[in-house]
């Protein structure tokens, strides 16, 4: 079965300064690692997807320098097309810095995301286009699109169309608060799920992922680093564990996981069969240093 999708979102070299001791020093300098990838959560979902063998259609913000060739080619060897997106030959790609720590997880971030924010909405009114992205099996979204960006989106996709998004940020994820209920699945984790639901109470995980179906989210996929996710859809919830493994970069867990998550539901399984094929999927994007493992396409013949 050819699965064919749109992914919709950010494209941005990431930029991970990894400590080299148990417990850094603020507001010092800390001996450790330096890496450079290919980044953008978008970009990252378009990537995964495409080596596990799906037929994806990437629409995103090119940049004019030498980290754009970088980003459009990591893309092109997965398989993805990027003939829908779009090149400012006068702007600098889009920058993620993270810091993480010895175990690779995050302690801070900045991010620089220019070309996504200024998405050209060019693609939303051609009808042909327009056309396309209508027949796919799924569009998926990420929140780093503008506010303006993601109406239109909804407004012209919301209806007929089944559509995936990834909160991103707790900084962004206020952005789909008017859109909840045109969301087919949703990915984020506890911080940017207590967001939507504007809750400052400490609820637990089947209480958030619950309150966000009550809002009309289809399934709600909530991750909680180690503890691991929660899966909801409107009858039932599951918890699934964290597999105890090592981790080289936690960065790319969270979009492998959706990535593999989007995959299986268009390979006919349930949410909950889906969840257990997204975390074999985010276990391999732990074991890697960077943010797509291509062994992730060793997969997919478990869901052939």
């Amino acid at each position: 079965m050819d699965i064919k999708l749109f992914v919709i979102g950010g494209a941005n070299v990431d930029l991970y300064g990894q400590i080299d001791a148990k417990n850094g020093v603020s507001e010092d300098s800390n001996p450790g690692s330096v890496t450079i990838h290919a980044g953008g959560v978008g970009r990252n979902i378009a990537e995964n997807l495409g080596y596990l063998g799906a037929n994806v259609e990437f629409i995103g913000h090119f940049g004019g320098d030498n980290f754009a060739i970088t980003l459009n080619q990591s893309l092109q060897k997965a398989g993805v097309s990027t003939a829908f997106s779009y090149k400012n030959a006068d702007q600098n790609s889009d920058f993620y810095i993270a810091i993480q720590n010895q175990k690779g997880e995050l302690i801070s971030a900045v991010n620089d995301m220019y070309l996504i924010e200024n998405l050209p909405t060019s693609f939303l009114k051609n009808q042909e286009n327009i056309k396309k992205i209508k027949n796919a099996d799924m569009v998926v979204l990420d929140g780093n699109l503008s506010e303006k960006m993601l109406t239109n989106i909804f407004r012209v996709y919301g209806k007929n169309s089944v559509i995936a998004v990834d909160s991103v940020s707790t900084a962004k994820a206020k952005r789909l608060i008017p859109h909840l209920a045109k969301i087919d699945y949703l990915k984020c984790n506890k911080a940017e799920a207590n967001m939507l639901i504007s809750e400052n109470e400490n609820l637990n995980l089947q209480q958030i992922t619950e309150r966000l179906i009550k809002l009309g989210v289809g399934t709600a996929i909530i991750s909680d680093s180690l503890a691991g996710f929660g899966v909801a859809t409107d009858y039932k919830f599951h918890h699934f564990s964290a597999k105890d493994i090592e981790s080289s970069n936690s960065s790319g867990a969270g979009d492998a996981l959706f990535s593999g998550f989007l995959y299986a539901i268009c390979k006919g399984r349930t949410p909950f069969e889906a969840a257990q094929f997204a975390r074999s999927a985010a276990e391999k994007a732990l074991g890697f240093n960077g943010p797509v493992n291509p062994k992730i396409s060793e997969l997919s013949k478990f869901l052939s």
